[in-house]
């Protein structure tokens, strides 16, 4: 779907320097109606570049699409050193498309100019005018950059008669003073904040609009010639526009698209069956291609056409999975949802910023379930993992017909590694056979990436199944990926693990746990300060049956361990069974997002995860 929160302006394009600062960041909103809506943004930015080398903090990018128009640019260089100041020349500013990976057809494109003459130490600054077409799609304004932000200024000005909404979001709200004044007959907003440090990215970080300072604002109403105009504000009049964009698809023949639905489910006897084969005649037979060009961010296709090509975006997908449901007579709905990245809920953020996805929704024997069918190899039943725990907004059959759900999240037991090793002892080597079977979105993982790296193929599964322990040699006996089945992937191996046990005065040393889930989870809690997000929750469960070298016995066998709280947990058990020892390890992962606050618990539940993946036993003669 259509993004229109245009990432941080600016600031992503730096790498921040020592004493390289924006001075001042400000855009001030301007909104008449005395000739229906007209809004205008006008944008200025001053800063220190430290270092002429880094052309990126003096190389601007605007970006814009068919809903604002630019205009108006100007730029200056000041070198303090000479106290000179050299102005952008305007030719020196170009139009360029903008790549976005994935993106078939998109009309964002962006200004670029360099500020010129720059020497160490200058000071830039550079303005522009925004026109805004489409009242609905207003964005937000941050106060935090990759850089030192010394001060910050947003403001408001509209008519009284415009009733204006906003929220902020993100850390440093205490340093953000918001007052409300009226000026020669506007009625002006006004956010302000200083000294706010620069922003330092983290691996594995949420969304920066989690932590980034920022404030989203629209418009709730205007009165233009004594009429008053609900635009949004709520839920519900957020609902009414995307209904309005919806109400006059699917008006074309839709016979073709409906035969070949009633021909999938022909042999289906249940409701349940019927639409896991047309959710899966979907994944299989429908190619992903995002549009994000004018409405058509906004607007699925026909499901006939669609259907016709064979391929669409998320809007596309899921409209025709819900018109092949529906003829199929089951309760299914277009639904809206902002994925993960996005840190709203549709009462905080009644605004088309709030959401970046369009998926289906399909009740059967009264249970609901979110189909998103842009994630080819996603489990029926299972939402997508970048969707789970966030709010969803399921349409209905008129413009008031619509229900606010939590797309629940997958247990982690669904999401599970099951492995076996039948292992025996030469020469101081493991050797042996080793199956596993990969289920749950762990399954629709490593099916993603075999379909993305495909050369790679042999390098993922063994990843996957030795939790990237380089020692391991293993080589690929038989693999089933059972990609549209109910059964989970799986494959077999021949393993060996050179020099897995020392000789110590005619006793042998085996570390009988090869595989390590967790094993480099430790965090940097003296360093770390943003929270850590996962793509889902899992489960790897591990047996190993090891036959005792001829001669030997067992001498020293570890005590088995269980640990568990409320974000992982861990069980390891040893048996001596006759000529076998048998070691069952099982490692849970259970949460989403590991906020700072869970941090020292964290560690606290690897470091005894570590020391039972240490353990030892001995083998005497």
């Amino acid at each position: 779907m259509k993004k229109y929160i245009t990432i941080f302006l600016f600031s992503f394009q730096l790498f921040s320097q020592e004493k390289s600062k924006i001075n001042l960041a400000s855009e001030t909103i301007v909104i008449n109606s005395d000739n229906g809506l007209e809004i205008e943004s006008f944008v200025y930015e001053s800063r220190v570049v430290s270092k002429s080398k880094n052309t990126e903090e003096y190389s601007i990018r605007i970006p814009f699409d068919s809903f604002n128009e630019i205009s108006d640019i100007k730029g200056s260089t000041f070198v303090v050193e000479t106290q000179k100041r050299t102005d952008l020349n305007s030719s020196s500013v170009q139009t360029y498309d903008t790549k976005i990976e994935n993106i078939y057809k998109s009309d964002s494109q962006f200004k670029y100019f360099v500020l010129p003459k720059v020497e160490d130490n200058s000071i830039i600054e550079f303005s522009y005018k925004s026109k805004i077409k489409q009242p609905r799609l207003l964005s937000f304004f941050q106060f935090q950059h990759s850089i030192k932000t010394e001060a910050s200024k947003f403001q408001i000005k509209c008519a009284p008669s415009i009733e204006i909404g906003y929220k902020v979001f993100g850390n440093y709200q205490d340093k953000i003073v918001f007052t409300k004044t009226k000026k020669d007959g506007f009625d002006v907003y006004t956010w302000e904040a200083k000294d706010i440090p620069e922003f330092k990215k983290e691996e594995n970080m949420p969304s920066l609009l989690y932590f980034m300072p920022h404030v989203i604002y629209y418009i709730k109403s205007y009165t233009y010639e004594g009429n008053k105009k609900e635009l949004l504000g709520t839920p519900e009049r957020l609902y009414e526009w995307y209904f309005s964009l919806l109400k006059d698809i699917n008006k074309t023949d839709q016979t073709v698209l409906k035969n070949k639905t009633l021909d999938i489910i022909k042999d289906k006897k249940t409701d349940f069956e019927k639409a896991k084969a047309i959710y899966q005649w979907v994944q299989q037979n429908m190619h992903y291609v995002a549009f994000e060009d004018g409405m058509e961010g906004f607007i699925p296709r026909d499901a006939g056409a669609v259907y016709q090509k064979l391929y669409g975006d998320c809007k596309d997908m899921a409209n025709i999975l819900n018109q092949m449901l529906r003829y199929a007579n089951l309760d299914s709905n277009i639904t809206w949802i902002g994925t993960r990245g996005k840190p709203y809920t549709y009462a905080e953020v009644p605004t088309p910023l709030v959401d970046n996805h369009m998926i289906t929704n399909v009740v059967i024997d009264g249970k609901s379930y979110f189909l998103d069918a842009t994630d080819k190899f996603c489990p029926f039943t299972f939402p997508s993992p970048f969707i789970q725990g966030k709010e969803a907004l399921i349409g209905g059959k008129t413009e008031n017909d619509f229900k606010l759900e939590i797309v629940p999240q997958v247990e982690s037991d669904k999401n599970k590694v099951a492995i076996f090793m039948k292992l025996n002892i030469e020469s101081n080597h493991i050797l042996g056979d080793v199956s596993a079977t990969i289920s749950g979105l762990k399954k629709s993982e490593l099916l993603n990436n075999l379909s993305a790296y495909n050369q790679k193929g042999n390098e993922i599964w063994k990843n996957t199944v030795t939790a990237y322990n380089q020692k391991i040699q293993l080589e690929i006996k038989e693999l089933q990926k059972n990609d549209y089945q109910e059964l989970p992937s799986k494959v077999n191996f021949k393993l060996k693990l050179e020099d897995g046990v020392k000789d110590v005065n005619g006793k042998l040393l085996l570390k009988p746990v090869l595989v390590f889930p967790l094993k480099e989870s430790l965090i940097d809690v003296e360093n770390r300060k943003l929270s850590i997000e996962n793509s889902f929750t899992y489960v790897y469960e591990i047996q190993y049956e090891y036959e005792l070298p001829s001669n030997y016995k067992v001498e020293f066998l570890p005590e088995s361990v269980k640990t568990e709280n409320d974000l992982g947990s861990f069980a390891i058990q040893y048996k001596v069974q006759k000529n076998t020892i048998n070691v069952t390890q099982r490692v849970e992962h259970k949460k989403l997002l590991l906020e700072t606050k869970d941090f020292v618990l964290w560690n606290s539940f690897i470091k005894a995860v570590i020391k039972q993946y240490n353990q030892s036993i001995i083998l005497s003669k």
